[in-house]
């Protein structure tokens, strides 16, 4: 099957377990804070948050990352034609055609897309 954007990939950026917050809205927050972003999406289960994270003011400027609850680890995902340079009309494509809510409902699903950083 041919999709838009290729191969999609996830890179695991690191650990949270050090900076665990009381509820996952402060660990989002603090996350965005690191990248002075906002979230223009945000997709939650009870195992893992996805976001589409931009640089305020600039509507082509998202990237999409993954946090797995469980493990407390960020992964940021990667696609051949686009990786940080999306806008929220593309994600929701991407989101749908590549069937992103599956990471979102179980991100350990990650590890198998998994590249070295």
């Amino acid at each position: 099957m041919h999709r838009s954007l290729g191969k999609m990939s996830a890179y695991k950026l690191f650990n949270w377990r050090d900076r665990a917050a009381n509820t996952i809205l402060e660990t989002v927050q603090a996350f965005l804070e690191l990248g002075e972003a906002v979230a223009t999406r945000w997709i939650q289960t009870r195992k893992g948050v996805m976001l589409l994270q931009m640089v305020p003011g600039d509507n082509a400027s998202g990237a999409i990352y993954v946090f797995d609850r469980l493990r407390d680890d960020w992964y940021m995902l990667s696609f051949e034609g686009c990786e940080d340079r999306f806008t929220s009309d593309l994600f929701d494509r991407v989101f749908s055609e590549y069937k992103l809510f599956s990471y979102v409902e179980q991100p350990g699903l990650l590890l198998s897309q998994m590249q070295l950083a």
